[in-house]
């Protein structure tokens, strides 16, 4: 009987759907295999699959389905609170101006110098590329 070796495959896909559910980046595929191993068990069971075996397999594959479900709307931050504070806090105006006059303080020397070394190094007026000629 066809719903004898069903069961095998429904119970055989829940499996693979229940170990690949907990990881966000299986879930969507353990969400996919849980609703087809359901689908494939329910139909065992129309076909007359021991009643063990196939309910078996669907109770598997429909837990498989609901924790890729929970894994998935956890990842994109579904029943998640924000909180009142960021993570990562934004420093002030002032803050900021203060940085940058430390950090331009410290970098003037060394920017002086290197100033002073391209304008040594670099002529005067560019030079023109060198033509090609025909040949």
């Amino acid at each position: 009987m066809a719903g004898t070796r069903l069961h095998w495959a429904a119970l055989a896909f829940a499996i693979a759907a229940l170990l690949s559910a907990w990881n966000p980046l299986a879930a969507p595929f353990g969400l996919v295999v849980g609703v087809a191993a359901v689908l494939i068990a329910l139909r065992a069971g129309a076909r007359g699959a021991p009643r063990p075996m196939w309910v078996s397999a669907f109770t598997i594959a429909l837990l498989a389905a609901l924790g890729s479900a929970f894994v998935l709307a956890r990842t994109a931050g579904i029943g998640r609170s924000a909180g009142a504070l960021p993570i990562v806090p934004a420093p002030s105006p002032a803050e900021v101006e203060h940085d940058l006059g430390a950090a331009a303080e410290q970098t003037a020397p060394s920017r002086g110098r290197a100033r002073s070394e391209l304008e040594s190094a670099a002529p005067e007026k560019p030079a023109e590329p060198p033509r090609r000629t025909k040949r």
